[in-house]
């Protein structure tokens, strides 16, 4: 079968890897957006489908809230025993894991290690019955960087045994921003594949090792070279039971986010050279046979919410009713858009693409509901009472420990009466446009053309809302679909 890079055009940041039998699987990271870590599903390393979450919510009151930046850090994902593990670290709440029989259905959440600082966590169980823990450290909470630490645990991975100890600090090899281990074990010899450099000039480090405990021999396998392909790194390898290897790895596309490679392994001279001689590659040839599977991105709510959608903090309830067909969005209170846990978005499948969505309103004093495309800088086209508005806001932050400062600005406006209001979203090349109007063949333009922006560690992201700016609970906006296209045709449902 024939693939092209990327495998998918969406905000997949940090990907991880495994096979199941004939079944692969892939997660990312989410941060502040719940439900959070998607699980999705293929059968060829490169068409996928959205399954679900491994976190339903986050077990703090802190993301009822909004908390760009926090949240869920790159995870892992591993297979053992019957039974699906997630491994993610909340920087300020500690390591966590998630576990389930059937990765589409319900996941136990364990609070492993309450601590401070830790990052990219990845497990390894071992043919003895011992099970590790490698990871990360964020030196924006503990002022460590650059270095991966190895714990021993339980062998159920649920309890950390011991202090750990450092087996690479970067500084002594002229790495820097050593992070996202994964760990592996492989005829006899043990693996660390892991990113340095940073995101967009960083490399793909492999390290070996006859121990666990190291010492560990060092080599970059994968690299930008004269490729468009930036980092290249942080991800998974994975075997595919045709005798292929294979390494799925992120690349930053600016305010698309970070979207998924799929690249070949060569071991043959006992390292894992990745891509072409260790450069990536536009796509290739795999053995598998193709699986047909797509992420959604329309959705007619028929069986309530579909898995493309997550909140910007965790799910309320009264944030909206399932109609089936249909939504209610409800008017929760929100000083903004930005720190509004009921925005409703996904992650972009498309460069180019129409997001189409009917309002039937019914608002009162302070409520808005429309649709907006999410970032540090973002823009959202709203109904309010008697009128359309195009709003830009900005987020400036200014510590971790306080609420980044939001400043919103209406740059234009239209009256409006109607009983209903159909809106248009269009993005093209990284710029965002937005339509209002009855008649989808005839929308009118409101505003201009405005760049998107990225949000916390994420891509800019399409969502619609409800909400009511004086601080209390509003009415709602009742809304029948809402339609992705590309190129005039739907997509993803």
């Amino acid at each position: 079968m024939r693939y092209t890079n990327p495998i998918l055009y969406g905000d997949y940041s940090d990907p991880d890897v495994i096979r199941v039998g004939e079944d692969f699987y892939m997660i990312s990271s989410s941060f502040t957006y719940v439900p959070g870590i998607p699980v999705l599903h293929s059968r060829d390393l490169t068409h996928w489908e959205l399954v679900g979450y491994a976190a339903k919510r986050l077990p703090f009151e802190r993301y009822d809230r909004p908390a760009h930046k926090c949240g869920t850090w790159a995870p892992s994902l591993r297979y053992h025993n019957g039974q699906f593990y997630v491994y993610v670290c909340m920087p300020d709440e500690g390591l966590f894991a998630f576990t389930a029989r059937d990765p589409a259905g319900e996941w136990e959440c364990h609070w492993v290690k309450d601590v401070v600082g830790w990052i990219d966590p990845c497990p390894l169980f071992d043919g003895d019955g011992s099970a590790w823990l490698v990871h990360g450290f964020a030196a924006s909470r503990v002022g460590i960087n650059n270095r991966l630490y190895l714990h021993r645990m339980t062998p159920d991975g649920l309890k950390i045994l011991d202090n750990g100890r450092e087996i690479y600090n970067g500084a002594d090899r002229g790495d820097t921003t050593v992070e996202g281990p994964k760990i592996y074990k492989r005829e006899g010899l043990y693996w660390i594949l892991c990113p340095a450099g940073g995101v967009k000039p960083g490399y793909q480090l492999a390290l070996r090792a006859e121990s666990i405990e190291g010492p560990y021999e060092r080599r970059v396998v994968l690299r930008q070279g004269d490729t468009p392909v930036n980092g290249p790194h942080q991800g998974g390898w994975v075997t595919d039971g045709k005798g292929g290897d294979w390494f799925i790895h992120f690349q930053d596309v600016d305010v698309y986010g970070r979207v998924p490679h799929l690249e070949p392994v060569d071991w043959s001279d006992g390292w894992p050279v990745m891509g072409n001689g260790g450069v990536p590659v536009p796509g290739g040839d795999t053995l598998l046979a193709p699986f047909e599977a797509a992420v959604p991105t329309s959705d007619d709510f028929v069986n309530g919410l579909g898995l493309q959608w997550q909140w910007q903090a965790n799910p309320n309830a009264a944030w909206y009713a399932e109609k089936k067909p249909g939504l209610r969005l409800y008017a929760a209170p929100a000083e903004n858009l930005f720190h509004a846990g009921q925005f409703l978005s996904q992650l972009m499948q498309a460069r180019d693409f129409d997001m189409d969505a009917s309002f039937r309103p019914h608002l009162g004093p302070g409520d808005r509901t429309g649709l907006g495309m999410m970032g540090y800088t973002y823009h959202y086209q709203a109904l309010e009472e008697g009128k359309i508005i195009l709003v830009e806001g900005k987020a400036k932050e200014i510590s971790r420990f306080e609420k980044e400062r939001v400043t919103e600005t209406t740059l234009a406006e239209a009256p409006w009466q109607g009983t209903e209001v159909r809106m248009r979203m269009r993005v093209r090349q990284g710029k965002v446009s937005f339509y209002y109007g009855q008649d989808p063949m005839d929308l009118r333009p409101l505003g201009g053309t405005y760049g998107l922006a990225c949000g916390g560690w994420t891509g800019a992201r399409p969502g619609l809302f409800a909400f009511n700016g004086l601080g209390r609970w509003g009415g709602w906006a009742d809304v029948e679909a809402v339609r992705f296209s590309v190129n005039g045709a739907e997509q993803g449902k």
